[in-house]
């Protein structure tokens, strides 16, 4: 009788272990539910595109599905504020340039602190183009820059949201050319390539992602890039440095994790991501899409991140255009 209330007890101790084991199992990270990545910009952009590369290529890898999400609502903030609310268990992550986080959180007081965000991989990095529809009265980028020198203001130029890349690389143009245009701020770059090809602006800035196969068939014309070497993907398009303006402006696309969510979920991540992106599929996908990707881990992608915030502070404050 006392041996088997021993047995009973041992039998209930290994079976509740076991229990425990199968309920820890069952939840294991990150088997509970499908992984966001969420965009602040519109679909069909190139943050859209490369958050398709992203979850395409890594769901087989991560052991779950992943989606992406465009939230390109409040100029980037929806996504953002989104992301800053949801539980911070690493299923909801953040891929943006730094126009939505950075540079806009310098102009307007937004709820989070630099500091809050954390950097898991950089993707790509983004070269601000300035284009025009291929049977525009504008020949080169040079004819552009002394048109607009003889009539300021003739000029509507489509950029994404206020202070994307595209938007800061135009700036920084006008500046270096001493020429002013119309801005003409949209949801993300496909829909500043709907503006040009449609008619309703004279220019746009965006990136060779988005443009790329639009150049390729003809339908719009690269005049110039911001980057300090020509991008493979337009080859004959020729730097603001080249032609004399000594304006060099880049940008990261990074997937970050809010403030919270556990170490080891990060690094899972951080490793995931990068394996898959390193594939010949994801290689090849990427370049069937435009997108030259240059792949940062979580440390070198942090300094990465605050050497932005330190350049675009005092940018800025060149400008006149920190907040007050």
């Amino acid at each position: 009788m006392r041996m088997n209330k021993k047995f009973l007890i041992l039998f209930n101790v290994i079976f509740l272990l076991v229990f425990v084991s199968i309920s820890s199992f069952a939840t294991q990270y990150p088997e509970e539910k499908a992984i966001r990545i969420i965009s602040p910009t519109g679909a069909g952009g190139s943050n859209d595109i490369v958050s398709r590369l992203v979850t395409s290529s890594a769901q087989q890898i991560v052991g779950q599905r992943m989606d992406a999400v465009a939230m390109p609502g409040a100029g980037g903030q929806e996504a953002i504020n989104f992301v800053m609310n949801e539980s911070h268990d690493g299923y909801t992550f953040l891929i943006t340039d730094y126009g939505n986080l950075v540079a806009a959180a310098l102009r307007e007081k937004f709820g989070y602190d630099f500091s809050e965000w954390k950097p898991i991989v950089q993707i790509t990095e983004y070269i601000p183009t300035i284009f025009v529809k291929e049977d525009s009265p504008i020949k080169d980028a040079n004819d552009w820059i002394t048109k607009a020198k003889a009539e300021p203001n003739k000029f509507s130029i489509a950029h994404g949201t206020n202070l994307c890349p595209p938007h800061v690389g135009l700036i920084l143009i006008e500046k270096a050319a001493d020429i002013q245009n119309s801005w003409v701020p949209t949801s993300g770059g496909s829909e500043a390539l709907a503006f040009v090809l449609g008619g309703h602006v004279d220019i746009a800035s965006s990136i060779p992602t988005t443009i790329a196969s639009s150049v390729d068939a003809g339908l719009v014309r690269a005049l110039g890039l911001t980057s300090a070497e020509r991008s493979k993907f337009l080859p004959d398009t020729p730097t603001f440095k080249e032609l004399g303006y000594n304006v060099v402006s880049t940008s990261w696309l990074m997937i970050f994790a809010y403030k919270d969510v556990p170490e080891d979920r990060i690094e899972f991540m951080e490793n995931k991501l990068l394996e898959a992106l390193n594939t010949k599929g994801a290689q090849a996908m990427a370049k069937k899409l435009n997108i030259e990707l240059s792949l940062q881990g979580r440390e070198e992608s942090q300094k990465i991140y605050s050497r932005t915030i330190e350049d675009l502070t005092s940018l800025f404050a060149d400008l006149g255009m920190l907040k007050k």
